[in-house]
């Protein structure tokens, strides 16, 4: 069901399709036999190319590098409280469940996750490569409440699992562990807790003969920012260059890795120290591929952007990249669906101060299953939550004390300020810009579009 609003310019609201890429580059105008012939178009965007091909994965081994100063490898852990303002290692962190984080490293061996009967709370963990792609789930959707034990294993492992354990491969040595436990409510929150202290992860061993070079050590105190990609200038190269030789690419990545090798990016290669023209078309490829990112992120006509292939890309570097900026480590959409809208109907960038109204009609809320729940979070423009008077960064569907109107209609008011209707549904925003991402976890509708956010000044 499309959601009510000023259409701006008279376009179709909704969400957007996300793009493919489309690189159109190189030289134009004639040529003689006295002068060199124009390069090929395709070798001109290969610089583009690479650092779009690495957002995704750079962004992972930082974050990873970030996170594994404080929690060892191949150890769980749990966030013992709902996420924050402080909460500023990975982008848009929801505040509906408690995260449980590990990272694994496969050539310890085969790691061994177990988790007790779950009953009716929503549950899940979320495996990732190093490329981003989720290659498994485990927990209420994909196999159920009762308690099991997954066995996650490295590349081409042929080893016996244990007695009950099914076996889930990992595509890369290296692997991010995401699991989420829903709190219905701050009176939920220790039996919330209490579920997660059942979770186990361990090592099985042994270490598997022949793996691949770790990724780097990390430098702890001083590791690039996952968010600041250019800053780090064709370094940057060097980096996603360790993680093509640390966990060997797709095969089906291999057409773009065989054009970027003439930019001296192959695994285990260091590319910010070639030629000095090698080196220049690196840094004005990252200028280009990181527009190019900016560019697809955008909702173009559309209010809201969805991620319609999250964690599955294939091929499609661009919508990985995108994904890495705006919701790193978002879910497959049949588990979690997700929205993000930055302008409102009038095709204005949402600010604090003009204040916006989210009205879903009676029969209009986000389709979810019964299992399954759906918020609408507050973000600044850096996709992180900003404090607020109220300490309230969500709302949705367990929201205490929301007031429906007269025809059953929900109104949530996005705004700076308090509104007239008072505080019970008011989502407070920060002064200029924000950013309002709509979860839908379980969704039942692929088809259902938010309404747009409606400006009151």
């Amino acid at each position: 069901m499309s959601g009510s609003g000023v259409r701006r310019g008279g376009r179709a609201g909704g969400v957007l399709v996300a793009a493919s890429v489309l690189l159109a580059a190189g030289l134009s105008g004639g040529c003689s036999t006295s002068a060199p012939s124009a390069p090929d178009p395709v070798d001109v965007a290969a610089d583009a190319d690479a650092y779009v091909y690495g957002a995704a994965p750079v962004t992972l081994a930082r974050t990873r590098a970030n996170m594994t100063c404080l929690l060892p490898v191949n150890e769980l852990f749990n966030q013992a409280q709902l996420s924050g303002p402080d909460s500023r290692t990975v982008v848009a962190p929801n505040v509906d469940t408690l995260y449980s984080i590990a990272w694994l490293d496969l050539r310890a061996g085969p790691v061994l996750l177990t988790h007790p009967d779950m009953g009716e709370r929503y549950f899940g963990f979320q495996f990732l490569d190093m490329y981003t792609n989720v290659f498994a789930n485990v927990g209420t959707r994909e196999t159920g409440p009762a308690a099991a034990a997954r066995l996650i294993a490295p590349p081409g492992w042929s080893g016996q699992a244990p007695p009950g354990a099914a076996v889930v491969e990992s595509p890369t040595w290296d692997a991010w562990m995401i699991g989420r436990t829903l709190v219905e409510s701050e009176a939920d929150l220790p039996a919330a807790r209490a579920a997660q202290q059942q979770y186990s992860m361990r090592v099985l061993g042994p270490a598997v003969a022949g793996a691949p070079p770790t990724l780097p050590p990390n430098d702890c105190g001083d590791n690039p920012a996952p968010q600041a990609l250019v800053a780090s200038g064709p370094e940057y190269f060097d980096e996603l260059s360790a993680i093509l030789a640390a966990n060997p690419p797709p095969p089906a990545d291999r057409p773009l890795l065989d054009r970027i090798a003439a930019l001296g990016v192959t695994a285990g290669a260091t590319p910010s120290g070639g030629s000095p023209e090698t080196v220049d078309a690196l840094a004005a490829g990252m200028t280009r591929g990181d527009r190019q990112i900016t560019a697809a992120t955008a909702t173009g006509d559309r209010v809201w952007r969805s991620l319609p292939d999250a964690g599955r890309y294939g091929t499609d570097y661009l919508q990985r990249a995108v994904v890495a900026r705006i919701g790193l480590g978002a879910n497959v959409p049949e588990e979690s669906a997700y929205a993000v809208a930055r302008e409102a109907s009038d095709g204005r960038p949402l600010r604090g101060e003009r204040g916006y109204r989210l009205h879903f009609p009676a029969d209009g809320l986000p389709p979810v299953d019964r299992r399954g729940f759906w918020s609408v979070t507050m973000y600044g423009p850096d996709m992180f939550l900003v404090p607020n008077v109220l300490g309230r960064y969500a709302i949705g569907d367990r929201t205490p004390g929301l007031t429906r109107n007269p025809d059953g209609s929900l109104d949530v008011w996005l705004a700076a300020a308090e509104p007239a209707t008072g505080t019970s549904n008011w989502l407070p925003a920060p002064e200029g810009e924000f950013v309002v991402m709509l979860r839908s976890y379980l969704p039942t509708d692929p088809s259902w579009t938010p309404p747009e956010p409606e400006p009151e000044g």
